[in-house]
């Protein structure tokens, strides 16, 4: 039976080897030190059984600071091969319809695995700190997410910050198929239920698609204004030349 030094020392050089993958600069690992290392073996012991007892204490926290010393997947990648944690593995889907308990669905390719950590919203109340998992309810007239389903949608300054930072894809995707494009959603969804995976270049991508456009179109079209936002001019003959030509 390993003795409480024997034991110590592996726990420690764990958290080490994680903290020294994750954080090069090694700012955590002495953090980590000057909490731990400091103990006596049965003060270690002691506080370490405490932890491990206590619901409250929900694991070691890595402390980053933006763009000083960032977590980037590189480390992430590397600590996980190095402490021979599996991040990609093949999953199980039997809510897909026509699995059975025999012959469950398996994604064909491995995909990420891992726990999500979900973060309370920040709202002025305490008591709104839930989130939309569904986006079934929709305005007819934009295609957009409303009611109880509202928090799934992109806001105005995720936007603004995306096309800020030049996050092209990013921004065709959760304007496209994310949205308010019910033919390309559809596809998407077809894709991922088949192959497991999808691409957008895969994706229909056409303007007349997106239920927004053509509503603030026709809004135009009801004051007397013809706009590009769905059909190119090509498609509007030119009244004035039309004119012309009678004449």
């Amino acid at each position: 039976m390993a003795s409480i030094k024997q034991k110590r020392k592996h726990v420690m050089d764990e958290l080490k080897l994680m903290y020294n993958e994750l954080d090069p600069s090694g700012t955590n690992t002495k953090r980590l030190l000057d909490e731990w290392g400091k103990l006596s073996d049965e003060e270690f012991a002691k506080k370490f059984e405490e932890f491990l007892n206590d619901d409250s204490q929900k694991g070691f926290y890595l402390e980053i600071v933006e763009f000083e010393r960032d977590l980037n997947l590189s480390n992430v990648l590397s600590c996980a091969k190095k402490l021979n944690i599996p991040l990609f593995e093949y999953v199980a889907l039997p809510h897909i319809n026509g699995s059975t308990e025999e012959d469950v669905v398996v994604t064909p390719e491995k995909v990420p695995v891992g726990y999500i950590h979900p973060k309370r919203m920040q709202q002025l109340l305490i008591k709104k700190n839930t989130g939309s998992i569904s986006i079934s309810k929709r305005n007819q007239k934009t295609g957009q997410v409303i009611g109880e389903d509202k928090n799934a949608t992109n806001s105005n300054v995720e936007t603004y910050s995306m096309v800020a930072t030049g996050s092209t894809q990013g921004l065709r995707e959760l304007m496209g198929p994310r949205a308010d494009n019910m033919k390309a959603k559809n596809e998407m969804y077809n894709a991922i239920q088949r192959d497991g995976f999808v691409s957008l270049d895969e994706l229909s991508n056409n303007q007349e698609d997106k239920i927004a456009l053509n509503t603030m179109d026709i809004y135009f079209m009801l004051q007397g204004l013809r706009t590009n936002l769905v059909y190119p001019p090509e498609v509007f003959p030119n009244i004035k030349e039309e004119e012309k030509a009678r004449n």
